[in-house]
């Protein structure tokens, strides 16, 4: 079959583009090491592509969360070990003195313990570096805990809680929520008396030791032991929460680790299905370019032919 100039010309000139066009791809697969230029070029591949992606956001998300659950709960761990290093000192003032123990001594012990009765109001209304009110629930702007005590008259103001008993949470893995902060309720409620609490307890016996007590109010031994009995209760509540946050801790540092392994498996996955093959690329690239070539020789050659060439 006999093919005509002009289609001739066409089908050189499609081949010429199409091998251009090649050319440009493959030269932009190689300098963006990507597989895929469009989603046009693999829907399957795209699909899984989008999917992987998602499936990275999220989990950098739940890192994210568990860095911040983290760090708060460092924070916290770190808080309620000062509490308990304070309600010990406080302790080891009351049980250092007896009820028939000199005014001097008492007055001492009482200047301690206002020291200390300070410095447990102050940690329990402590805020992690974000500003908010570690212990108080979901309330993070309101101060948790007032007491107008520390020797001031009345003998054993009570204290109030002004936090929330709804609890912070956050979501660290699919369908996994931990806690990231308590209530100290319980510890401040340990009295061993009905209507008594731990602030107040402190309180009162700040106001019945020292020298400025009023006559009859410097307590017996049976006071004094059920004051250093309120701290006790107080500790071993302090203790079950110290232990939670333990355990959340170190099943975060668990899940931590699961989870920046998942992460680094997606990425080489995601990197593995975008990332071109740099030589096979590169070989295809140089076949086109000596296809092209050619066919732009043929094609000039031909074009330049013409009746009159061969009219001497």
């Amino acid at each position: 079959m006999r093919i005509d100039s002009m289609t001739y010309y066409t089908v050189s000139l499609v081949g010429i583009r199409d091998n251009q066009n090649a050319i440009a791809r493959l030269s932009q697969q190689i300098a963006t090491q990507s597989n895929y230029l469009a989603a046009k070029d693999n829907p399957l591949a795209t699909q899984k592509i989008l999917d992987l992606g998602d499936r990275i956001a999220t989990r950098a998300q739940y890192a994210n969360n568990q860095t911040k659950a983290e760090i708060t709960l460092k924070y916290e761990s770190v808080v309620l070990d000062e509490i308990e290093s304070t309600l010990r000192r406080a302790r080891g003032l009351l049980a250092g003195i007896s009820h028939n123990a000199d005014a001097v001594t008492r007055h001492t012990h009482a200047e301690q313990l206002r020291g200390a009765f300070q410095q447990l109001l102050d940690l329990a209304n402590s805020r992690d570096p974000s500003g908010s009110y570690i212990f108080s629930g979901d309330r993070t702007t309101t101060k948790p805990f007032n007491n107008a005590g520390g020797g001031v008259p009345p003998a054993g103001a009570a204290s109030t809680y002004n936090g929330s008993t709804n609890l912070r949470e956050v979501e660290v893995e699919s369908g996994r929520r931990v806690r990231v902060n308590d209530n100290l309720d319980t510890v401040m409620r340990a009295g061993a008396g009905a209507g008594t609490d731990l602030l107040q307890t402190l309180d009162e016996a700040i106001v019945r030791l020292p020298l400025s007590a009023p006559p009859g109010a410097v307590p017996d031994q049976a006071t004094l032991n059920g004051y250093i009995q309120t701290i006790d209760t107080a500790l071993d509540s302090l203790a079950g929460i110290q232990y939670r946050v333990a355990g959340v801790r170190t099943e975060l540092a668990d899940l931590m680790v699961t989870t920046n392994g998942l992460q680094t498996l997606e990425q080489n996955a995601l990197s593995d299905l975008q990332r071109v093959d740099q030589a096979a690329a590169i070989m295809r690239l140089q076949t086109r370019q000596t296809s092209l070539e050619a066919a732009q020789q043929a094609y000039a050659l031909t074009s330049g032919l013409s009746l009159f060439s061969f009219l001497g």
